[in-house]
């Protein structure tokens, strides 16, 4: 892919060209590379990659190999024991590798997923649970007694924590088109009822294939997990990781607070850093100007606008080799626009541009 196809001003091709991890490592995701499903394209990196870490968190860490073998276990599951006209599967889970391994494995049954997040108010995941029409949820023993209150006992639930070790752990042999539905996400209902919209397995890798092109990810990569997976941003940074061979890290913001996340950006060695610009604002508030990232080479901020002071912010305390993405986009759309910002660039007023068409949304 050429920066022709972007549609980018010198200033902006100058930027992307610095933008990739030093190791060079860096693959290009081909148009024709979509035309696949999720499971394809997640095997085919599991099958290169498969002792590169996958997911890694306080409490987890999975090789690619190891979250492909657990996300089979539960493809069988959901296979063995429901029935075939089971197709929406909701998932009751905190962000971290299990909830990442069921995501996985509803996809790999052939089933579409609908992200329920523990911590939202019970009336909205009942609303959800419901307006999906999910005929099966998928829960852990932390969550168990909640998941059966909201499914009203209507549902069958599966327990991760109490899964049969017996089932296998070979990929299930379940063909898929890219036109097949994968998700539902929800908006935030802030203009009345949450809307559910519906992603096709195409969709979701071209919107994964955009942004790995026009951010260079690479198997060297290590990002940020910062949404919960019940979010847009949450879905397309988990994808935009295992789907090209990179590291994962879920961070839980509300439960770890700010103040911790810069030891925990260095100690993981951190490379992509993804938020809404709220979050980052807190996070900078804990900074002393003593710290050093020299591992981070990207900040991405969506959801909600970027102002002039973030970017003199991201100026003040980051290296010449980090950049600073502003990207628009939409649980709908996926990327629309996006600004690739360097410590060169001055913002004039309080505006900052969303740029430049991203790839096949001129």
């Amino acid at each position: 892919m050429t920066d022709r196809q972007f549609k980018l001003p010198p200033e902006q091709q100058a930027i992307r060209a610095k933008c990739f991890y030093p190791s060079g490592t860096f693959v290009e995701f081909t148009k024709d590379e979509i035309e696949q499903s999720i499971p394809e394209r997640f095997e085919k990196i599991v099958h290169r990659y498969p002792d590169r870490i996958a997911v890694a968190s306080a409490k987890h860490q999975f090789t690619y190999d190891a979250l492909n073998r657990v996300a089979n276990r539960i493809a069988h599951a959901i296979l063995a024991g429901h029935s075939p006209g089971v197709e929406q599967v909701a998932l009751l889970l905190e962000t971290d590798a299990p909830v990442i391994a069921s995501i996985l494995g509803v996809l790999k049954a052939g089933k579409i997923y609908v992200p329920l997040d523990p911590s939202l108010p019970r009336a909205r995941l009942a609303y959800i649970l419901e307006n999906s029409q999910a005929a099966l949820l998928i829960t852990n023993s932390n969550n168990l007694s909640f998941g059966l209150e909201l499914s009203q006992d209507k549902l069958p639930i599966i327990n991760l924590d109490a899964l049969d070790s017996s089932l296998p752990t070979d990929n299930p042999a379940v063909s898929l088109s890219p036109d097949a539905s994968a998700w539902i996400l929800y908006t935030s209902g802030s203009t009345g009822q949450p809307k559910g919209v519906v992603q096709s397995h195409r969709n979701a890798l071209h919107f994964i294939r955009t942004y790995a092109n026009g951010a260079h990810i690479c198997p060297d990569d290590q990002l940020t997990l910062l949404f919960t997976c019940s979010a847009n941003g949450g879905a397309h940074d988990m994808f935009s990781a295992l789907l090209n061979g990179a590291s994962l890290h879920p961070y839980n913001v509300k439960d770890k607070g700010p103040a911790a996340m810069a030891d925990w950006l260095m100690r993981n060695q951190i490379t992509i850093y993804c938020s809404v610009p709220t979050v980052f604002r807190y996070f900078l508030e804990t900074l002393t100007g003593e710290e050093n990232f020299p591992s981070l080479r990207l900040i991405k901020l969506i959801g909600e606008p970027v102002s002039k002071r973030d970017v003199e912010s991201y100026q003040k305390y980051f290296s010449p080799q980090c950049f600073l993405l502003n990207r628009l986009a939409s649980t709908e759309t996926g990327t629309i626009r996006w600004y690739f910002i360097d410590k060169n660039i001055r913002i004039d007023g309080n505006i900052v541009p969303v740029g430049y068409p991203a790839d096949d949304h001129e």
